[in-house]
């Protein structure tokens, strides 16, 4: 068969060759796209003229994909999610009854200060509809536009094209399992770790980084006995005695109803929390309650801290 070589394909087109690629038939994909079979048979014989090159083998009164079709199901497939993607967000602004608001956060906030902030934000705008999308905001570039509100950061450094807001200033803090014999002493230092069992964050995390440098330039050797990618994995390695570790003071909080000791480090070793607003997006009215109620839940955390660490 000679085809006739068109560059543009509609929309209709790529629909349908999706619903046969998707559900396996001609039949099924008639059915789904509230067409005839004939009308499918037909559109996708036009689709194979149009991209000039056959898409299916008939076989036995069935189509069957060609390698390129699978090539450009893959594709086909790609810009669809995109447009998901767009129908789901028009869903959720349709069922939205006042504000929707995007946040931003690290699962290290978004499993801490964030619900309780959360809380009190709905005590007084109970109608606003929240997502949240637990990824670090600084990986989103300004220039492509960011998809957040309010986005929680463990940094304190510039972003373009958005406002950097400080809503706590903390120390990381050592964590032991119950009854390890650090937890004598009320703070500790770099020696203190000498060959002992430690559990530490990812390799190419920057508080990782930095702890790391502390012990090299203390020239103090601990046993890198497990690394985990979350504060929380860390945490709970710690609860079941497989080492210590030294991490951000929310998370570590959170554990010490768990069992979990806490205690002071030193050098110090800061760590903030930080809220950013990008400027050039729609003001969200909510979302100033929501940073004034961060700021609150930071500081009552603060404190909680420095009496355990008292």
């Amino acid at each position: 068969m000679a085809y006739q070589h068109i560059t543009e394909l509609n929309l209709r087109q790529v629909e349908i060759f999706r619903a046969v690629m998707k559900f396996g038939t001609v039949t099924t994909a008639a059915t789904a796209l509230g067409s005839s079979q004939p009308t499918i048979t037909r559109e996708i014989l036009r689709l194979e003229d149009a991209v000039g090159f056959p898409l299916f083998e008939r076989r036995r009164q069935r189509l069957h994909p060609t390698a390129r079709a699978a090539k450009l199901y893959h594709e086909v497939q790609a810009a669809f999610i995109g447009l998901e993607r767009i129908n789901e967000c028009v869903n959720q602004l349709r069922g939205a009854h006042d504000e929707v608001l995007y946040i931003s956060a690290l699962p290290a906030f978004a499993q801490t200060i964030l619900p309780e902030a959360m809380a009190r934000l709905y005590r007084t705008h109970p109608q606003v509809s929240v997502r949240i999308d637990s990824t670090d905001p600084r990986d989103q570039s300004p220039i492509s536009g960011f998809n957040f509100d309010i986005g929680l950061t463990e940094s304190t450094n510039v972003v373009p094209d958005a406002d950097v807001i400080s809503l706590g200033q903390f120390e990381q803090v050592c964590v032991l399992p119950p009854d390890h014999p650090l937890c004598a002493r009320k703070g500790l230092e770099p020696a203190d770790f000498a060959d002992i069992p430690f559990i530490s964050l990812g390799e190419y995390d920057p508080y990782r980084q930095l702890i790391d440098r502390t012990f090299d330039t203390a020239g103090v050797q601990r046993r890198m006995k497990i690394s985990a990618q979350s504060s929380h994995a860390a945490c709970e390695m710690v609860r079941r005695g497989l080492g210590v570790t030294i991490l951000n003071p929310l998370t570590a909080l959170s554990y010490v109803e768990r069992g979990v000791e806490l205690r002071r480090f030193r050098p110090v070793l800061r760590f903030w929390v930080s809220a950013v607003c990008p400027v050039n997006r729609p003001a969200v009215a909510t979302g100033k309650s929501l940073v004034r109620h961060l700021r609150a839940t930071c500081a009552e955390a603060r404190q909680q801290l420095d009496g355990l660490l008292a």
